[in-house]
């Protein structure tokens, strides 16, 4: 429905910037002003089944409604489908800006960690640009308790759960943390704990390989060990409640 919408608005000139947003008609851009823009200069092309058209490198094109197979250069319909337009060059000019900024907003993050302190800005940098973006619902499973991780993880926006399980008991460690497993990866360590998302995330994945080129720069703890005798107790109790609600 919301693409139909759509198809109608940009047919008469009004289009709706959150709906073409929503929609992710262009990819790897977030800032508001240049999808107003976008979606302003955003043209439709209505292609009838089984009819081929021939793509322009002038232009950006994605697919709306329907099905369509792209091959050397043109665009095939296997069915009555909708292709919005956009001119190329300005998506690849905001594409870019998206990117550079997100490099810089990642790099004072990275600042923020006290791990990261030693490194230079050109470091950190290099860090970001070898490290990949991604965005996840929640209830995903990060980081295994017993297994050694192949990156770390930094918090962008949303929340993270740090737990630990044992004989079919969970309990909660701390839900505020903004970075895990740094330690673990440079070190090949196993995880003592586990981590998922409780909120949609982003986040930032650093692989162990980029963290090991800066391994003398990093101020990274030898040691990362947590007191784990308040949570045998808990274990203890909730087991007990277990057994005693079974009983009843």
């Amino acid at each position: 429905m919301s693409k139909q919408l759509l198809k109608e608005q940009i047919k008469f000139g009004h289009c709706d910037p959150n709906l073409f947003k929503q929609l992710k008609i262009v990819e790897g851009i977030e800032n508001d002003a240049a999808i107003e823009l976008l979606s302003k200069r955003a043209t439709l092309m209505e292609i009838k089944k089984d009819k081929t058209v021939n793509m322009d490198d002038l232009y950006y094109y994605k697919l709306l409604l329907g099905d369509i197979i792209i091959r050397e250069g043109k665009i095939i319909a296997s069915m009555n489908s909708d292709v919005i337009l956009i001119n190329k060059g300005l998506v690849e000019y905001f594409q870019q800006e998206e990117k550079q900024r997100r490099i810089e907003t990642s790099i004072n993050m990275l600042l923020d960690i006290s791990v990261f302190k030693g490194l230079s800005y050109h470091q950190l940098k290099q860090i970001i640009k070898e490290s990949s973006f991604v965005k996840l619902n929640d209830n995903r499973i990060l980081l295994h308790q017993g297994v050694v991780p192949t990156d770390c993880i930094i918090l962008v926006e949303g929340q993270l759960q740090q737990y630990k399980s044992t004989e079919g008991v969970e309990l909660v460690l701390n839900q505020n943390r903004k970075h895990f497993a740094i330690y673990e990866c440079l070190n090949s360590k196993a995880m003592q704990f586990n981590v998922k998302t409780i909120s949609e995330c982003s986040l930032i994945k650093i692989n162990r390989s980029s963290l090991l080129k800066f391994e003398l720069d990093l101020k990274v703890k030898k040691e990362v060990n947590l007191d784990f005798s308040q949570f045998k107790m808990d274990i203890a109790r909730k087991k007990d409640w277990l057994k005693f609600k079974t009983s009843k």
